[in-house]
């Protein structure tokens, strides 16, 4: 096994003072990849309030959102990407189309 590569240790640490720091941060799934940026990803029925609040507290301001169909049943993604404390962090949120209002196939950039 090799060791753990420097880039690997900034994001680690980001992660532990984003939630030190806001501790009524919902709880998403977090990876640390290879080249050192951190990953974070929820699925769920509905994630808008979850990544309203990781936008604010990380100073997001734009977002790709679309939606797609997986296993027959329309999803909404809202994906987004922000440098914090010298860290990359992509932040992944995935969401029922119904709570949208989104009935078709559709792609924006806000």
């Amino acid at each position: 096994m090799k060791p753990t590569a420097p880039t690997q240790l900034s994001p680690a640490l980001a992660l532990v003072q984003l939630l030190s720091e806001n501790p009524g941060l919902p709880a998403i799934h977090w990876s640390i990849r290879p080249d050192g940026i951190l990953d974070g990803h929820l699925w769920d029925t509905d994630t808008r309030a979850t990544a309203e609040l990781y936008r604010q507290i990380l100073g997001i301001t734009s977002a790709i959102t679309m939606s797609y169909r997986h296993q027959g049943q329309l999803m909404v993604s809202e994906d987004m990407t922000v440098t914090w404390r010298d860290v990359r962090i992509r932040l992944s949120f995935r969401s029922l189309a119904s709570v949208y209002g989104v009935t078709t196939l559709m792609a924006a950039v806000a």
